[in-house]
């Protein structure tokens, strides 16, 4: 499966569903790709529809708006995804199941494009797990639990051009010395269960000299 997929949201059907319904739900909470037991033809259309990957069925997790978070980002830290159990009777959600799609959504809103994007980089944090952006690798993004107000990054080649919280772009201060790049933190302005910084080095475009005619 593509590694982009960082969760799949696996539609477990009792009863008629409205298949366009799901599949927008999984898109708009950040989702890549849907599975599900039943209505394959209609799951099908909806996903061309949507642009969404319809995956073959296979286990998923049971997991709630407590436990969702933090093994979604324990899988991605080891570069695996997360095929999550989303029971659907008769085309409605539990209350507990729509507040574990609430609970994803919020934090998806925020960060999907690190987490999807996301893979083990070879750089060590003093705190959280770092990822790199496997489709451009100038961007590190830094996972944290919880907020020190210090951060050091060691194994970097260059000092970045800019680090920042991905919520809001909030920049950091930072220096770099020996390989290793401190960064002073201060809280962002919203403080989620998991909280994700950017690194974002020399871009190949920023060579590109600007010409007028």
């Amino acid at each position: 499966m593509n590694p982009d997929f960082a969760i799949v949201l696996n539609y477990n059907l009792t009863g008629p569903a409205d298949a366009d319904f799901l599949v927008k739900t999984a898109r708009d909470i950040g989702a890549r790709a849907v599975m599900t037991n039943q209505q394959v033809d209609d799951f099908k259309a909806a996903c061309e529809k949507y642009t969404i990957f319809l995956a073959k069925p296979t286990s998923g997790l049971d997991l709630t708006s407590e436990t969702v978070i933090d093994t979604m980002v324990d899988n991605r830290q080891k570069g695996q995804n997360t095929v999550i159990n989303i029971p659907v009777q008769n085309g409605k959600f539990t209350e507990a199941t729509q507040k574990t799609l609430d609970v994803i959504n919020s934090w998806m809103h925020m960060f999907s494009h690190a987490f999807n994007e996301g893979q083990p980089s070879q750089l060590t944090s003093s705190a959280g797990f770092v990822l790199e952006n496997r489709h451009a690798n100038y961007q590190k993004y830094v996972f944290l639990k919880d907020i020190p107000e210090k951060l050091v990054i060691t194994g970097l080649t260059q000092e970045p051009n800019r680090v920042e919280w991905i919520e809001h772009r909030t920049e950091l201060d930072f220096t770099m010395k020996d390989k290793q790049l401190t960064i002073n933190l201060v809280k962002p302005d919203d403080v989620f269960e998991w909280n994700v910084l950017r690194i974002q080095a020399h871009r190949p475009e920023d060579d590109i000299i600007h010409t007028e005619f």
